[in-house]
């Protein structure tokens, strides 16, 4: 099998369990696991290579999506205007802080944060999808480190012990 195709089979599985996760989530809390589900699969990357990295990435831009949100909640009412605010906030504090291959995750938090039904408490509100959002990073990088550090760490073992257990049983056999 070739590395292409263990890689999307992985991110799939990752995918199919960081869902069923957060679905199990939404159904106990269903604001919470609702963003937990969007946040789940932002931070989770089909690439080996470079997946904890980008997920470590998406989570900080994800948190400063949700902070740029909740503080503009704290500064006026939400409207267009400050959708906007948020979302170029959100970019630019991306930019100083380098984290520019995430700022789709960042902006996505600004909306989450701050798209709210009309008449919802709105600091509850928005203080669950936060709480989702954050949950969700967790998990994606929980799923993240399981898949990609302890099974490419435990691949590295098993070679090393089939390399060791091949040259024993030649030295064995002269």
């Amino acid at each position: 099998m070739s590395e292409k195709l263990k890689d999307q089979l992985l991110y799939i599985l990752k995918c199919l369990i960081g869902t069923a996760i957060g679905y199990y989530i939404y159904l106990l809390y269903p604001i919470v696991g609702t963003w937990a589900l969007f946040s789940i699969l932002l931070v989770l990357a089909p690439d080996r290579k470079d997946a904890m990295n980008l997920a470590v990435t998406r989570i900080k831009a994800n948190f400063i999506g949700a902070a740029t949100g909740l503080i503009l909640l704290n500064i006026h009412a939400i409207n267009l205007t400050m959708i906007c605010a948020g979302i170029a906030l959100s970019i630019a504090f991306c930019e100083l802080l380098k984290l520019q291959a995430a700022t789709r995750s960042a902006m996505i938090a600004v909306l989450i944060i701050t798209m709210h039904e009309p008449g919802q408490y709105l600091w509850e509100i928005a203080l669950e999808r936060a709480g989702g959002v954050a949950v969700g990073c967790i998990i994606g990088v929980v799923l993240t480190y399981l898949f990609h550090i302890s099974i490419s760490g435990s691949t590295q073992i098993i070679q090393k012990v089939r390399k060791g257990n091949t040259s024993d049983s030649v030295q064995d056999t002269d």
